[in-house]
């Protein structure tokens, strides 16, 4: 009678174990996929340089600048060499993000698949298909996963806190030609489709009730002016607590450095 009773138990313990097999192998494949987009990402970084200061500790190509910020090279013909869909390359300081941004036919592909081609959760950070690559729109809109270990754009939500904003105010676009430096407007939390992602404003009375709302939707006040004449970039990512929103950060272009 014994061994009996103890049948329904020796099935719970293999279903058990069935279970935890299981889940351990989702989250090996799951650590190995976030390793191998880590590992992809890193080698394209030889790609990119910090060239030696001047005798003024800085390397600034605006010499009307004073900031002393450390400016990228990026090798534009190296990565088009290796992706032909790289248009640019975004850094942000305040969150030590550098990586390629790409521009597919479609906002689907690069959700999917990383720089190199390779299907990966990690995906890439990438231009919404309906905008200019050359980031002349009025607003361009660029996309990146909320990867759990912080990678892509897993930490711009970190743009909630106002004293980052206060210590970090800008983020930088890398173009073959020049460099563009954008300066926070507002960041806030909305829902999926809202107007932060309108990327055609065919009167300027529609961009400058784009520029009021999203100002209006900012968690904080960055005191950042905008005229309907500017021009914006929008970073946005998933907010993981709630499938419905995203986090969003409008940047301004501040000026543009042309690369000689």
């Amino acid at each position: 009678m014994k061994s009996k009773r103890n049948v329904p138990l020796l099935f719970m313990m293999i279903a058990s174990f069935i279970i935890f097999i299981f889940a351990a192998g989702k989250l090996i494949g799951i650590f190995l996929e976030y390793r191998k987009g880590d590992h992809t990402y890193e080698e394209l970084l030889e790609y990119v340089q910090e060239p030696e200061a001047d005798e003024h500790g800085k390397n600034d190509p605006d010499p009307e600048d004073d900031s002393g910020f450390t400016f990228l090279q990026v090798d534009f013909e190296g990565l088009k060499a290796q992706n032909p869909d790289v248009a640019a390359w975004i850094q942000i300081p305040a969150l030590s993000v550098s990586y390629p941004v790409v521009q597919g036919k479609d906002n689907s592909y690069y959700l999917h698949h990383m720089f190199d081609g390779q299907e990966n959760k990690n995906g890439s950070i990438f231009i919404d298909y309906h905008n200019q690559p050359d980031f002349t729109d009025s607003n361009t809109i660029i996309y990146g996963h909320n990867m759990k270990n912080g990678s892509m754009f897993g930490t711009l939500d970190q743009y909630q806190e106002k004293e980052l904003f206060r210590q970090y105010p800008c983020f930088y676009i890398y173009l073959p030609d020049s460099i563009l430096e954008y300066r926070i407007v507002s960041c806030y939390a909305g829902k999926t489709g809202s107007v932060g992602y309108t990327y055609r404003f065919p009167e300027q009375e529609d961009f400058q009730d784009f520029l009021e709302k999203i100002i209006s939707y900012a968690a904080y006040d960055t005191g950042t002016e905008v005229m309907d004449t500017d021009h914006i970039v929008t970073l946005s990512t998933c907010v993981n607590s709630d499938r419905n929103y995203r986090y969003l950060v409008h940047g301004k272009l501040e000026r543009k450095i042309e690369m000689g």
